[in-house]
């Protein structure tokens, strides 16, 4: 059971499974991302995403360094996608690392003062977790006092 007040809705970008891919320094989630520099050149970096939710064939994902429009190669391929689809997620900010994190949350009941969610769901919020209670207040990423 949560306050209404702890909900926040976000975008996230739609991208078929298999443009995901691994690498950076800690070997973390992401996509391969194309992109002409300054000088004329093209260039190919790996930038790393954080994984929201999935269906059957696609990833919600988010990244500080992806934006609309940009391209991103899929792995082992010269396939490209422009990044373009997006859909929101309803979620709260956990704050159980001392920093916000966004979490998807699955509504079960909602009144107008409160709503209880699923726990234990994939990419989601589980029973204890600590969330911020005024969305509105927060954003992602910024550190707890």
């Amino acid at each position: 059971k949560i306050p209404n007040t702890a909900l926040v809705s976000k975008e996230f970008f739609l991208i078929p499974k298999d443009f995901l891919t691994k690498g950076g320094d800690n070997n973390s989630n992401g996509v391969m991302r194309q992109y002409v520099d300054g000088k004329g050149k093209t260039v190919m970096e790996f930038a790393a995403a954080t994984v929201a939710e999935e269906t059957e064939d696609k990833y919600y994902i988010t990244g500080s360094g992806l934006k609309k429009s940009d391209t991103i190669i899929k792995p082992d391929s010269n396939e490209e996608l422009v990044l373009r689809e997006t859909a929101p997620l309803q979620g709260v900010y956990n704050v159980n690392k001392g920093y916000a994190v966004f979490r998807k949350v699955e509504i079960l009941f909602q009144n107008q003062e409160y709503t209880i969610v699923d726990t234990g769901t994939n990419f989601g919020i589980s029973l204890y977790d600590h969330i911020a209670l005024d969305a509105s207040s927060i954003a992602e990423n910024e550190i707890i006092h």
